[in-house]
């Protein structure tokens, strides 16, 4: 592979290198691209930093791909049909890794990077790639053995291993595992305090008919259809709940019995949730990642009556007799309401039971309908949202995150976009928001295809963008030139954020995991700057939030409105407030008293100046 006319170091040529999958062809364009950006920059005499800067970009951006690669050899069976193929194909790829971050490495160090470095990872490119290699290998393998209608999910794969694994007992802290102390505990440190907060009195049910009466007309939600998107208003979503959970009492349900929500996030699953509410049902959402064996042992432990599920499947996971009402998300029961119990239940009341599926623990949490609206609050609190904004629903509505994220945004008056995992980038620019709900998989996939597209820029505009992490940290802690920034914004980063959805953004939200920083300073220079949201399901998923500056110092923040924290003597954050559980499901389900601080299995401190640190 030698240099062409146009003094491109690295050519990409169709026909050496196309696997015929779109997908890994625009990532190996995207590294070709980088070798180019790396060698002009060198070969022009450029900064130190923007060749590091570019360097990094190299570095992460292999990250990204081999890992994606790597999914997709997995999940489409070549890894088990041809073992030896994909192990080695993954030693190159670590070598290759390695390598690259070796050179960054000695670059940082104050080392020259020599022209030497750029021809092995040019050629080690072209011999992995090309015609009758490695590549190729996997891309004949989807040709010939796979059917027409497979479609890869990234990230599905690596979700159900979590799973599987914490079904297993192979994660999670020991102390996660440990009953919930029924002792009162005594800070080691300083209390940090989230202020005073306003928690709407009564049900969730209550609450939803309050929203209905504020905002009726407006759209509550964007549903997904084959043309797009279709409203629904609070009216709407209301009076299906409430239709729905008549539906529900005409079976073999009575209040107090627990439902299992076995579903893709859907419009639909909102309903059955809401529905639950209002027929004085506790809501059990159910991973549909969950493995077999951990669905079965969170049913019986919870003590399931009833199903509501998106696959027939989902039946055989589940213990019989017990369960002996099956109900079909896509065909939702219906009847007339009349005076549905969950609209007086009290406030106290055990309104639904949530899981971590990163855990080993299968009993799951018990949340009042007070911790569900008690963290919506502390959100709309936080971060004050207009009447008429909308936000995402991209993640599975069983993580207590996306679901409580969903009741802060109807809080609000605003709408949910139902947009799934499929298809991100065409979603968020369908829908526009105004709110991004997201975990570190979701930035990550979102990063890979704004390099996709940062690939195929001019070499003017690849040179303005290869800078972007650096002004992401220019711009967080405030070196950086107001005027510089600006025609960056103009040629690059403003054009992006349009593509992609995000010009109206104004919250980025990462939560069920910490974003490192170099992607929150690649997101800040593109001009979504992301923030940390530290929960977990004992406390609905919020307890500490961060300032984008805070994020890319590694804090996770400061305790949201309503909400108090601080550490044990051996390391434990500690949490306190109406966000907090009242126990595992059963015998443990108590009220929880007002000053009694909760064990988060989090190892972490509160700072003096009352920020918090996650270990």
């Amino acid at each position: 592979m030698q240099a062409s006319s146009d003094e491109r170091f690295a050519d990409w040529d169709d026909e050496r290198y196309s696997t015929d999958i779109g997908r890994f062809d625009e990532q190996h364009r995207r590294l070709f691209g980088l070798l180019n950006d790396l060698h002009a920059a060198m070969d022009e005499g450029h900064s130190e930093e923007e060749i590091g800067d570019i360097l990094r970009e190299l570095e992460r951006y292999t990250e990204y791909h081999f890992g994606d690669e790597e999914e997709f050899m997995q999940d489409c069976g070549y890894a088990m049909d041809c073992a030896d193929c994909f192990y080695n194909h993954r030693e190159m790829h670590e070598e290759f890794a390695a390598r690259v971050a070796e050179f960054r490495e000695k670059h940082e160090n104050g080392e020259y990077v020599t022209m030497e470095v750029l021809t092995f990872l040019r050629d080690w490119l072209d011999s992995h790639i090309a015609a009758r290699d490695e590549d190729q290998n996997y891309a004949d393998y989807f040709d010939s053995e796979v059917d027409d209608d497979y479609e890869y999910s990234p990230g599905v794969l690596r979700r159900r291993r979590r799973s599987t694994e914490s079904a297993e007992g192979a994660s999670g802290d020991a102390r996660r595992d440990a009953p919930d102390s029924d002792v009162a505990l005594d800070p080691a440190g300083p209390v940090a305090e989230g202020g005073h907060l306003d928690v709407p009195d009564g049900s969730v049910a209550a609450w939803v008919e309050s929203l209905e009466a504020s905002h009726g007309g407006r759209t509550a939600a964007l549903v997904p259809t084959a043309d797009g998107y279709a409203e629904r208003t609070f009216d709407d979503l209301a009076d299906r709940a409430r239709r729905v959970a008549a539906g529900l009492l005409e079976t073999d349900l009575t209040p107090g019995d627990r439902v299992g929500i076995a579903a893709e996030s859907s419009y639909e699953w909102s309903v059955a949730d809401l529905a639950c509410q209002f027929a004085g049902l506790v809501s059990v959402p159910l991973y549909p990642s969950f493995a077999p064996d951990q669905t079965r042992r969170a049913a019986e432990t919870v003590g399931l009556s009833g199903l509501v599920a998106d696959d027939p499947s989902a039946l055989d996971a589940v213990p019989d007799p017990g369960v002996n009402v099956h109900v079909d998300i896509d065909d939702l029961p219906t009847a007339r309401p009349g005076d549905l119990p969950g609209r007086s239940a009290d406030g106290d009341e055990v309104a639904t039971v949530v899981f971590d599926p990163a855990a080993s623990d299968p009993t799951g949490r018990a949340l009042t309908h007070r911790a569900l609206l008690a963290a919506a609050s502390a959100l709309a609190e936080d971060l004050p949202l207009a009447p008429g904004s909308t936000g995402t629903c991209l993640l599975p509505l069983a993580h207590v995150y996306q679901r409580v994220a969903t009741y802060y945004l109807w809080s609000t008056g605003s709408a949910v976009a139902y947009a799934g995992s499929e298809g991100v980038v065409d979603d968020l620019a369908a829908v526009e928001p105004s709110v991004l709900v997201g975990a570190p998989a979701v930035y990550q996939r979102l990063y890979g295809d704004m390099q996709d597209r940062i690939g195929s820029m001019n070499w003017m505009k690849r040179k303005v963008a290869g800078r972007v992490a650096s002004y992401g940290r220019d711009r967080l802690d405030g070196s950086g030139t107001p005027l510089k920034y600006a025609a960056a914004d103009r040629l690059v980063y403003g054009p992006l954020r349009e593509e992609f959805g995000l010009a109206g953004l104004e919250y980025a939200l990462c939560g069920a995991g910490r974003l490192d920083a170099h992607l929150l300073y690649l997101f800040a220079g593109v001009g979504v700057p992301v923030r940390n949201l530290y929960g977990t399901v004992g406390t609905a998923g919020v307890g500490a939030l961060a300032t984008p500056e805070a994020s890319a110092d590694g804090a996770a923040g400061r305790p949201v409105a309503g909400t108090e924290f601080a550490h044990s003597e051996d390391g434990e954050l500690l949490v306190r407030g109406p966000v907090v559980t009242v126990g595992r499901p059963g015998a443990d389900e108590t009220r929880r008293p007002a000053d009694r601080w909760y064990r988060t299995g989090t190892d972490g401190r509160v700072e003096p100046d009352g920020t918090v640190f996650v270990e």
